[in-house]
């Protein structure tokens, strides 16, 4: 017998889809006077997301516009920044890679939110709203 306080298969895809929603607002909030540029760190989260968007196993995106925006935010940027971007880059395939259906939910909720916005969802200044700055 199973007890009535465990949720069901249908009260998980509840939750989930509203999560899902609640992630995709929150990426298409405007910020008013956010910087023209990303930070290092808000750099190595969109080097994170574009690695979450290319991912098949997670349904593959296009990528052009973070591929563009990653191009043009890469002057100046110290040799570690560049090192880590890519090492998060690579972390983020083989997680969604390698995830489990319930891991894979988390990342898609992730791509959907904040990274849409790296990837023309919202302006870049939301975006480095959304990550947070250094």
């Amino acid at each position: 017998m199973i007890p009535a306080s465990l949720p069901t298969e249908e009260q998980d895809m509840s939750t989930l889809k509203a999560l899902i929603v609640s992630a995709s607002l929150a990426a298409s909030t405007s910020v008013v006077a956010a910087p023209n540029h990303l930070t290092d760190v808000q750099y190595m989260q969109a080097s994170r997301c574009r690695a979450l968007i290319a991912s098949p196993a997670l349904g593959k995106g296009d990528t052009t516009v973070i591929d563009g925006l990653l191009k043009s935010e890469a002057r100046g940027r110290m040799g570690y920044v560049y090192e880590r971007a890519d090492e998060m880059q690579h972390d983020a395939a083989r997680i969604a890679r390698d995830a489990s259906a319930e891991r894979k939910v988390s990342l898609i909720a992730e791509r959907n939110g904040v990274c849409e916005a790296f990837n023309g969802g919202t302006s870049t200044a939301a975006a480095a709203h959304l990550v947070g700055s250094d």
